[in-house]
């Protein structure tokens, strides 16, 4: 027996409101203001712009002590094969932001009961990388003329953007790398939450590009990437720990419930 017309539309109206539109509107805010307090970061690094360049010659100046300093040699390579370094700046600017609200769009549709986690999750790691973009404003190498790091973006004449170089951005989050964080991010919900395997470790194949992008086109050292996956790591700690916090106590209120 087919399915009605009517019972189809319910269904959607289900999948896409599992709990009503208060619940989306609500959802939707909590959201809006989370980048709403990201780009505030952009307001508090005014006038620390000499300090954001101190910042960033000291993490290059540990990269070489570490010898990890492969930021120009990457460039260099990737500049060779022209169509990958345009694909890669085409990726950085276009990829970000649709991928990781339609991830989140996704769990919020289709995996309603994880929800919560990874909102929190989310938040949480956005909260974080904040309070650094605050206490550590960074240049990225592509601002530091002794790096051997070219803007690519600039030279191509695709900087001016909204997004990348206007009222929304932040010249100076370098570290931790956002993008790789929701790159991350994005994986991970893949590998946690989808069902085909295919999926599951296909999806960290973005990260990796991700990573590639970032360090060819000279917006982030790698020790960027690094502290992306640390505050990743924090945020999950945090967000799990709120989560068995509400747990408990919704356990707590149903045994003196049920004992009064």
């Amino acid at each position: 027996m087919k399915p009605s017309v009517g019972r189809l539309l319910d269904d959607a109206r289900f999948s896409f409101a599992p709990r009503g539109g208060e619940d989306v509107l609500r959802q939707g805010l909590i959201m809006l203001a989370c980048y709403a307090a990201y780009d505030l970061s952009r307001a508090v690094v005014v006038g620390h712009e000499a300090v954001a360049m101190a910042n960033g010659l000291f993490f290059m100046n540990l990269e070489k002590a570490l010898g990890i300093f492969w930021e120009p040699w990457v460039q260099g390579r990737v500049s060779a094969f022209p169509p990958l370094m345009d694909f890669l700046v085409w990726s950085y600017g276009a990829l970000h932001l649709p991928l990781m609200m339609g991830t989140m769009v996704w769990i919020f549709t289709q995996r309603r009961s994880r929800w919560t986690q990874f909102r929190n999750w989310f938040l949480a790691m956005n909260f974080m990388a904040v309070i650094l973009y605050f206490l550590l404003p960074t240049a990225p190498p592509r601002m530091i003329f002794t790096s051997g790091v070219a803007d690519i973006s600039f030279l191509q004449g695709k900087r001016p953007s909204i997004f990348e170089n206007g009222l929304l951005a932040n010249p100076f989050a370098a570290m931790p790398s956002l993008h790789f964080a929701y790159a991350l991010f994005v994986a991970l919900a893949l590998f946690m939450l989808a069902r085909q395997t295919w999926l599951r470790l296909g999806g960290f194949a973005y990260p990796a590009l991700v990573l590639l992008a970032i360090v060819a086109t000279g917006n982030h050292f790698i020790v960027d990437a690094v502290g992306s996956v640390l505050v990743l790591l924090a945020a999950y700690v945090l967000a799990a720990g709120l989560q068995a916090s509400d747990v408990t106590g919704t356990r707590a209120v149903t045994v003196r419930e049920r004992d009064g």
